[in-house]
């Protein structure tokens, strides 16, 4: 399977994945709670507690790849995603819409960008920058897609024939293209001599421990802002129909960004990418809390916002391989996975424990500037600090694919 063929099909089960399990909920929460009653912390915070069990398995997805290949997890995690969706469909208490995202979370991390990009790495270790960019390309469509779809299809079948839909799009569309697509086992990492080795010699490594702390606060950022985004601009001055404009314009520059790192990815290391990525998102923070009622200084917020989040994703899966070598790439990305899907999960709910308390949003959006440089922080201590030991993991040679 050449990746000619093997990445749009990949990004079609990323587009489903994430726009079924991530992204429909902000359009569905309305009838939900007209329907069910629920109160939007009950909504909102079954999502959370997905988005926790997702971090706390992403690492067994990671190990479970390194050893058997992409192709048995992936399709898993279609067969659990539909019966999660399925299971929230049909929910008429609190308990049973809560187990529906517990399910859902850990199909998040048998099936979205951290296992794909494990797969991918195996499949073609030589090839994978440009093979993570093309991806996410596709993934960044995903609330495009399934924001109009998911309304329009609420509006005129409700939400429960919505979500049985998209359980139909994991059983018929994913999981015929993970089974038919994916090796049974591919890379250099199939071998049980290889896969079976620990990961504790680079997570004692301090480099992947700033990596870790750089990613979980860049994560912590991203999720607060995509909770309170259209609140924030609201409160530098903008009337709602503005700020829904401005924060229109972000979804768009994410994939710019995603086509310019693409384009410059044999040219420029992906550490420098991630430090650029950081640095933008750091400006974007303090364009937001130092904005007021400027419609230039606000499109250049989501311009670089926008930009920032979208090459930071390639980042996430390609700077790992940069600085520790091709070994055991599933456990790592899932072991960095980890802290930085709990901080996304709990930072709409801090923060916004933070404003109902009493704290104004411009002193909000100082703190999270200040994590943001935090984030640029760690991260630029870990490509810039030697290897343990002086030890540096080499990518060995590709297998014949």
């Amino acid at each position: 399977m050449t990746l000619i063929w093997l990445i749009p099909a990949l990004g079609i089960t990323q587009i489903i994945g994430w726009g079924s399990l991530h992204y429909s909920l902000a359009v569905l929460a309305a009838p939900i709670r007209a329907d069910l009653g629920f109160s939007e912390f009950v909504i909102f915070g079954a999502f959370s507690v997905g988005l926790l069990i997702s971090g706390t398995t992403a690492p067994y997805a990671g190990r479970w790849i390194d050893r058997h290949g992409g192709r048995r997890i992936m399709a898993t995690g279609s067969i659990v995603a539909a019966t999660a969706l399925l299971i929230v469909a049909s929910a008429q208490s609190t308990p049973s819409y809560l187990l529906g995202w517990m399910l859902a979370g850990a199909a998040m991390a048998m099936c979205l960008y951290d296992s794909a990009f494990a797969t991918l790495h195996q499949i073609a270790p030589q090839h994978f920058r440009r093979a993570v960019s093309s991806l996410t390309l596709f993934g960044g469509f995903a609330s495009t897609v399934f924001w109009p779809l998911a309304n329009s299809l609420a509006a005129n079948w409700g939400w429960r024939e919505t979500l049985v839909l998209f359980a139909g799009l994991h059983l018929l569309v994913c999981l015929p293209i993970y089974l038919g697509l994916l090796p049974a086992a591919t890379g250099v990492l199939a071998s049980p001599g290889v896969a079976s080795g620990s990961v504790s010699k680079l997570t004692a490594d301090k480099r992947y421990l700033w990596l870790a702390g750089g990613f979980a606060l860049a994560t912590f950022v991203f999720g607060a802002l995509s909770a309170f985004v259209i609140t924030a601009l609201v409160s530098r001055g903008f009337s709602m129909d503005e700020a829904v404009w401005i924060a229109a314009l972000i979804g768009p520059m994410q994939v710019t960004g995603r086509i310019i790192e693409w384009a410059l990815a044999p040219r420029i290391p992906a550490s420098r990418a991630g430090i650029a990525a950081l640095s933008l998102m750091v400006l974007a923070v303090l364009l937001l809390s130092a904005m007021q009622d400027s419609i230039l200084v606000g499109c250049l917020f989501a311009a670089a916002y926008g930009f920032a989040n979208g090459v930071l994703t390639i980042v996430r899966g390609t700077v790992p391989a940069e600085l520790f070598g091709a070994e055991r790439q599933g456990a790592l990305l899932g072991g960095l996975a980890r802290p930085a899907l709990l901080s996304m999960a709990v930072a709409p709910a801090l923060v916004g424990g933070l404003l109902r308390a009493g704290l104004p949003m411009s002193t909000a959006l100082v703190l999270l500037a200040a994590i943001a440089a935090a984030a640029l922080g760690c991260f630029m201590r870990a490509v810039q600090r030697k290897p343990c030991g002086g030890t540096r993991y080499r990518i060995p040679p590709p297998p014949a694919v």
